[in-house]
């Protein structure tokens, strides 16, 4: 029979390239990637294999009737086991997982044990195919059976294709399907034209195709830095940690890159992430460098003893030197930071988490030392994504509640007014403390939602309790730094206090002294336009962190709040206690009024009073308490 070879000299030029390609350019050792290594070997070893057999057909005399099996038995093992590693492969790429349960074992072994029981027998049986004394070529009556259980691995891969098409692109879904359809019509042509060898043609076509859609080494290249991308790291970190494989991730960013890209322009910033690239690809030695996202790099070890000395002390040392963009030299600061897994963390998700929260770590100190993952961090992130998640609820929802802490006059003898203070309760979680959620509102955007909450909670609760009535003058709602930053605060205030008919002198907003520094012009456009209303203002919390007389001189203030630390330094300090002294005085010599915060006692009663503080604010008197109870503390 003249055996027509195109097709087959085709497969295996299409197949050497793709191998070319594929071992040349950046993988990642993945099982799934493993898997498709063995495919182009296979389809490598049984395209040539069958040439030399169509050649060795053809010229029975140049082997032995041996060396005839023996060619012949290989080439249809291996043509019969790259259906098999197919089958094997789309397993592994639906089910994300090493692990094969027993009855995909037994549909991918079953068929090829057939396969190899039937050709190894061959040479006695004759059930394949027989080599004549002759040395001529003849197929056996079982033949068609190896063609059948090579339609019914690439059917079984269709069906798990369909089933779990979720997991596949458009591109990929396609590709699998065109190499079904195709195997079909081939095997067709192939049993109608026996001398027509175009099944290696199809399979290799077939292995294109799972490379351009599935395998592509590119997918996984950072392209432009010479490394591996985010996909990689990814893809290398499932799957060690589905098969339960120790590893470490040692991550860094380039602090101050932000920075850099806005004064010397996103080409500038590039070009010092393609140094730092090329310098970390050198230093990694055989491992992998992965460019993450934003500024940040990672290397991966999955050596369970690796202290990553080496490559922290050639960092340093690198970056002691300057990197050059132009004609500029610049230095920056590599932020260090360790996971190991599962030591840890045990999901991916947790491992990208802490990388973060290291970083933000290191970014926070002044030495250059390498932050180590802690589980407290990931379970202070978890935390604090629960506690996000509750305050959207309880915003959706309306769970928050506001609490009031009656203010006492001196004067009067009497509560005059009242803090307004916001409170969370959960039922997992139990009372969530405002110095908790309150940082986390105002780093995620809620806390304008939550002011505007409180704010109109006061309202309703002065207009609908008849507070004015009640001898209570004002309430004081605290507002957040956020909030002294919007341009239309003054407005939206405003706005609130007209829906309910509110007399404005009836409220005094808290500011405190961070608020006043990060939004100084903003702050003092909305304080004028809000005191020409009637509505008055108290500097928070005085006496903490960097109290600046400046603050109270500068901003059109009424009442200065004593911080209660400072009250209560003041009665076991005499240093301290000077202190109080002199900074009441000022501020009383400066027409404003005073608030004692954290009052607890009849002593620290009785010497404020000499000293001429106007208000109490405490436990003394009372704690935070509900509107119900408010009321009854005021005597309504």
């Amino acid at each position: 029979m003249d055996y027509i070879i195109h097709y087959d000299v085709a497969a295996f030029m299409i197949t050497l390239a793709i191998a070319i390609h594929f071992f040349y350019k950046k993988n990642i050792d993945t099982y799934q990637n493993r898997l498709f290594s063995i495919l182009i070997w296979l389809e490598l070893v049984s395209s040539a294999l069958d040439l030399v057999t169509i050649y060795t057909i053809g010229h029975p005399d140049v082997v032995s009737r041996g060396w005839h099996y023996l060619l012949n038995g290989v080439y249809l093992l291996s043509f019969n086991a790259t259906s098999a590693v197919y089958f094997t492969y789309i397993i592994n790429v639906v089910k994300k997982k090493r692990k094969i349960k027993p009855f995909e074992k037994m549909l991918i072994m079953v068929p090829f044990t057939v396969d190899v029981l039937l050709t190894l027998t061959t040479p006695v049986t004759g059930l394949v195919f027989t080599i004549t004394e002759a040395n001529e070529y003849v197929h056996g009556s079982l033949f068609l059976i190896l063609y059948v259980n090579a339609m019914l691995y690439v059917a079984m891969s269709q069906v798990y294709s369909v089933v779990y098409r979720a997991v596949f692109t458009m591109g990929q879904s396609v590709a699998v399907y065109t190499y079904t359809i195709t195997s079909f019509i081939v095997v067709v042509i192939q049993m109608m034209f026996p001398f027509l060898m175009i099944a290696q043609f199809a399979v290799s076509m077939a292995v294109m195709l799972i490379y351009l859609s599935l395998e592509n080494p590119l997918d996984y290249a950072e392209r432009e830095l010479g490394t591996y991308n985010q996909t990689a790291f990814e893809k290398i970190l499932t799957t060690n940690i589905e098969n339960e494989k120790h590893f470490s991730v040692f991550a860094m960013e380039l602090d101050g890159m932000q920075y850099l890209s806005e004064t010397l322009g996103t080409e500038s910033a590039n070009r010092i992430l393609k140094q730092f690239a090329e310098f970390m690809t050198a230093a990694a030695g055989k491992k992998k460098v992965f460019y993450l996202s934003g500024n940040r790099f990672a290397v991966v070890s999955e050596s369970r003893k690796e202290t990553w000395e080496e490559l922290t002390g050639k960092i340093r040392d690198r970056c002691k030197q300057p990197f050059y963009t132009e004609s500029v030299a610049l230095t920056i600061t590599a932020l260090l930071c360790v996971v190991d897994y599962p030591e840890d963390a045990v999901r991916l998700a947790d491992i990208e988490a802490l990388i973060g929260l290291c970083l933000a770590d290191a970014k926070q100190r002044s030495d250059e030392e390498v932050i180590y993952a802690d589980i407290s961090l990931l379970e202070k992130h978890r935390r604090e994504s629960q506690i996000i998640q509750i305050m959207k609820r309880a915003l959706q929802e309306n769970q928050f509640s506001v609490f009031y802490q009656p203010i006492f006059s001196v004067a009067k003898q009497r509560f005059t007014s009242a803090e307004a203070l916001i409170r969370l309760q959960n039922d997992e979680l139990g009372f969530i403390s405002p110095e908790e959620f309150i940082p986390l509102a105002e780093k995620n955007g809620l806390i304008l939602e939550i002011g505007e909450f409180v704010f109109r909670e006061v309202c309703r609760f002065i207009v609908e309790e008849k507070l004015l009535s009640r001898g209570i003058e004002y309430i004081e709602v605290n507002l957040s730094v956020v909030q002294c930053m919007q341009e239309s605060l003054y407005q939206d205030l405003l706005s609130v206090m007209d829906e309910y008919h509110l007399p404005y002198p009836c409220i005094n907003l808290e500011i405190t002294e961070t608020a006043a520094v990060m939004s100084h012009e903003t702050l003092m456009r909305n304080m004028s336009k809000l005191i020409e209303h009637g509505v008055n203002f108290s500097l928070d919390d005085y006496g903490t962190g960097f109290s600046n007389t400046t603050f109270v001189i500068k901003y059109p203030f009424r009442i200065v709040k004593i911080d209660k630390s400072m009250v209560w330094s003041a009665m076991e300090d005499e240093k301290a206690m000077y202190a109080l002294k002199y900074t009441m005085a000022m501020v009383k010599a400066m027409g404003m009024e005073l608030v004692a915060e954290g009052v607890e006692n009849e002593e620290q009663i009785r010497l404020l009073t000499e000293l001429g503080c106007d208000f109490f604010q405490g436990y003394y008197y009372s704690k935070p308490v509900n509107g119900k109870l408010f009321l009854e503390k005021i005597g309504a």
